[in-house]
């Protein structure tokens, strides 16, 4: 487990406490490792402190390798560990209040980073107390572990965590693209293992991801659930293959399956990996079977992901499943307010409602164009202008004619409707491909200055006369709310389309 060098002694008191209750258990902690009385570095080593000669011998006979593995799960590797008889001085317990408690779950439960990593080990965080000679065992056992600061890098255990993003309610803006999504978070976030699995699909930028982060958020914090994780499928793949290949299988299923929640985000990244995809099948019946939440996040519906398996898609499905469409005009305008006025930017709501009906539905985009605008607000003295903003967000905005090409627009229906790439250019007539087909037609008319003769070439040798027919099909489906066919979903042509355009936009 990682540990920036601004972490405090109680967190990583806490982190290090959980890694050896999940690894030898929390009976064989409190009397073995309860003896430990502070962990220091010297030099490039880990010296920890055993309060008791007995102790510290059985300790370094039977579970120095649990030790070390420990440390490792929380420094990560290139640190050795050695023990030593703790001075006569007694080491003075750690009082650990729910503050301190908040803050060893949140910085020791979730994962987040750019480069694979894997979770730290949600072990139930009981406190633990030294024990004079004679006294019975507690349940309430305060943690002596006194650990200053630790490099990083691993052996064949997890990668190092990430550090969680904490998100809230406040930052959630609702529309009619995540009324329901939203609504079934709010329902797990009051009673949680309500709807469970919860299941968000959506393209990118609809707002996954931080739902998934306010419902870790609110477990954490309102429920005072400890063991909650939150991480991608590549990072539980990366997990199971460390865990195979180094700490032992028994480790990774408890850290996975004695858990009060699971938040499993890009499940689209499964297919093709068997044996972590049946891993992840047993992971859900258990916990299912014990009450406790899962939300997973994808691109698109379980049931339609390629690969995934009809028995995992049937459990991931099982409970409640949500779309979330790209954000409307309504939504991005008050997305773009709230971070702005956030920012005490001071740039009129207007100027701000039409800068947001000229950028793609990208949540993502959206937050980049608020920060730019707090940079530019920053290099003046005065009220910035409609033409500094647009001349600064010249590159996210799509002011007057655009500049996609046929190959953009393929990419970009193609992508939505769940195609193969080559299949706007085949002969195929399948109804799909065919709506598909009318759609890129559509859009190239309205995106680039190409002549139906072009248009109908390009999008498999059609002719003059079948583009001209695409274009006025695909406007009258679209004014009388008609739908296309997406696997096995009636998606409204409006909601498609926008869906494309916004691709587009956010390239």
């Amino acid at each position: 487990m990682s540990v920036t060098e601004t972490a405090g002694a109680k967190d990583l008191t806490g982190e290090l406490q959980d890694a050896l209750i999940n690894r030898v258990g929390r009976d064989r902690f409190r009397m073995w490792f309860g003896q430990i009385t502070q962990c220091h570095r010297v030099g490039r080593d880990v010296v920890v402190d055993v309060a008791a000669q007995f102790a510290l011998d059985r300790i370094g006979s039977r579970y120095m390798i649990d030790l070390r593995q420990a440390v490792v799960d929380v420094c990560g590797e290139g640190v050795s560990v050695s023990l030593q008889l703790a001075p006569d001085k007694p080491a003075q317990p750690v009082e650990a209040d729910d503050a301190q408690a908040d803050s060893q779950t949140e910085s020791a439960a979730t994962l987040r980073s750019d480069k694979p990593s894997e979770t730290a080990t949600p072990a139930a965080a009981a406190p633990s107390r030294r024990r004079s000679r004679g006294e019975a065992p507690r349940d309430n056992v305060q943690p002596l572990l006194q650990v200053s600061s630790f490099q990083s890098a691993s052996s064949d255990d997890p990668v190092p965590p990430r550090r969680r993003r904490v998100a809230s309610w406040d930052q959630i803006v609702v529309g009619k693209s995540n009324k329901l999504a939203a609504t079934a978070a709010r329902m797990i976030c009051d009673t949680p293992g309500s709807a469970s699995p919860l299941f968000l699909w959506g393209t990118h930028g609809t707002g996954k991801t931080q739902l998934m982060d306010v419902v870790a958020t609110e477990l954490r914090r309102r429920h005072r659930l400890r063991r909650v994780i939150s991480m991608t499928a590549e990072e539980f793949t990366n997990d199971f293959i460390g865990s195979v290949t180094g700490s032992g299988l028994p480790g990774f299923r408890r850290r996975y399956r004695d858990v009060d929640a699971l938040l499993i985000d890009e499940v689209q990244f499964l297919p093709g990996k068997r044996a972590t995809s049946r891993e992840m099948l047993y992971t859900i019946d258990s916990i299912v079977r014990a009450g406790k939440q899962l939300v997973f996040a994808a691109d698109r519906p379980p049931m339609e992901i390629p690969g995934l398996g009809q028995d995992l898609a049937g459990r991931m499905a099982g409970g409640m499943v949500c779309s979330l469409s790209p954000l409307d005009h309504e939504m991005r305008t008050q997305m773009l307010q709230q971070l702005c006025d956030a920012e005490d930017l001071g740039i009129d709501h207007q100027m701000l409602a039409d800068i947001a009906g000229n950028v793609c539905g990208d949540g993502r985009v959206v937050s980049g164009i608020a920060c730019r605008l707090k940079a530019l607000v920053s290099m003046h003295d005065e009220p910035v202008t409609y033409d500094q903003i647009t001349e600064i967000l010249s590159d996210l905005i799509s002011i007057g004619s655009s500049s996609y090409g046929f190959a953009d627009i393929q990419t970009a229906v193609c992508n939505t409707m769940g195609l193969p790439k080559d299949a706007l250019q085949s002969k195929g007539q399948s109804r799909n491909v065919s709506q598909a087909r009318m759609l890129a037609m559509y859009l190239a008319r309205e995106h680039t200055g190409a002549t139906y003769g072009d248009i109908g070439k390009y999008f498999g040798q059609r002719s003059h006369s079948a583009v001209i027919a695409a274009t006025r099909r695909i406007a009258g489906d679209v004014q009388d709310g008609k739908t296309f066919a997406i696997g096995n979903r009636s998606i409204p042509a409006k909601q498609v389309l926008e869906s494309v355009q916004n691709m587009l936009r956010s390239g």
